[in-house]
């Protein structure tokens, strides 16, 4: 046989094999194929919703920091891979601008938070002190002793001169009324030294008008039935006779007495020296008590009687006038004939150039420990 019939039949022999075996052959590598691209379809799927949750977050923070982001593409040709990398590159521009501006939006917001951070401890600060201010000053006011009058003790002028008026044994339910008026005549104050157990009833309302009214009032003693320097004043009786006072005065006038003066001005050097109150005697006694009036006196008796106070006052034994800058006068609220010899000299003073104020304003508030004649001399 010729090789060309032979080169013929397997040439035939081989196509026939082609045509009988091709279709397998073709079948058997389709269904992988499909399942290939029923992957290649999940997995673009996938990458698809992938890609879709990165872009809504890439978006959200794009929109958070103020940039608009790409969304990368996902195809293999070669022009959507140039696409895709210039995609890429354009998105990592815009994310690191976006992170530069975010680093910068940080920056300031760390630098706005450090701002108000120095700035807050200054008013903590601030608001602290004024508590502790306005706690201070409460607390002085609640603890510390109350002033026996709501006016301030002001300095004196030194040019001119000055005495305070003193009334023992009071209140009394005219007389001090009277004289708080008479004293106001003249624009002037005076200081009553009360007996504790006289406070009732009209004679309280006398002290109360003379204390609304600008007037001093101090403790005297509780009954004016002992002398402090006696042997039948205790310490007990003297404590009681002090205190007792103080508490009702408080319990009256809703302040607390700051000066006292002894019955009789008798007092031991252990008791003004442990006191708490400052200790008034006085510079000029007038004897009123020695002159009071009585039911038999005539007109001219009376008349004697009142001119006897007024020379106590103002003269000594010589005739000469006797009152000084800084003088304690004493006298009492509940007799008559004082309270006439009383307008009498007050009268003069005036007429003198003197001025009239409280003992508390005249010693400048004086110290406990003391015993006070006048402005110009104490013991201690």
């Amino acid at each position: 046989m010729k090789k060309g019939a032979i080169f013929g039949i397997i040439a035939a022999f081989i196509i026939i094999a082609m045509l009988i075996f091709l279709p397998v052959i073709i079948n058997n590598s389709k269904a992988p194929a499909e399942t290939v691209s029923t992957d290649v379809t999940e997995s673009e799927g996938e990458s698809t919703a992938a890609e879709t949750t990165e872009k809504t977050e890439t978006e959200t923070d794009a929109v958070t920091d103020g940039t608009t982001a790409e969304e990368p593409s996902d195809t293999v040709t070669e022009t959507e891979a140039e696409t895709e990398e210039e995609s890429v590159s354009e998105t990592e521009e815009e994310t690191t601008e976006a992170e530069a501006t975010t680093e910068a939006d940080a920056a300031t917001a760390k630098e706005e938070t450090e701002t108000e951070t120095e700035k807050e401890p200054e008013t903590t600060k601030a608001e602290e002190t004024t508590k502790e201010e306005e706690t201070t000053k409460q607390e002085e006011t609640t603890s510390a002793p109350l002033p026996v009058t709501t006016a301030e003790v002001k300095p004196l002028d030194p040019e001119k001169k000055y005495v305070a008026f003193t009334f023992d044994d009071g209140p009394d339910a005219k007389r001090s009324k009277l004289i708080t008026d008479k004293m106001l005549e003249y624009g002037g104050k005076c200081t009553f030294f009360v007996i504790g157990t006289n406070i009732y009833g009209d004679r309280e309302k006398g002290m109360k008008y003379a204390f609304d009214h600008g007037m001093e009032i101090q403790i005297h003693c509780w009954t004016h039935k002992y002398y402090y320097t006696k042997d039948d004043c205790t310490a007990q009786i003297y404590h009681d006779e002090v205190y007792k006072t103080a508490d009702k005065l408080h319990e009256v006038l809703g302040v607390w007495p700051t000066l006292m003066r002894p019955p009789g001005g008798n007092i031991t050097e252990a008791q003004y020296k442990s006191s708490e109150f400052p200790v008034i005697i006085w510079s000029i006694d007038t004897n009123d008590w020695r002159y009071k009036r009585h039911d038999s006196d005539s007109a001219s008796d009376i008349q004697k009687s009142v001119n006897t106070i007024v020379n106590n006052a103002l003269y000594d034994s010589n005739g000469n006038f006797n009152v000084k800058n800084g003088d304690i006068i004493l006298m009492h609220e509940i007799y008559e004939n004082s309270y006439d010899a009383f307008c009498i000299i007050i009268e003069e003073l005036h007429n003198r150039g003197f001025e009239f104020v409280t003992v508390s304003e005249l010693l400048q508030n004086p110290e406990p420990g003391y015993k006070y004649y006048s402005a110009t001399y104490k013991k201690g």
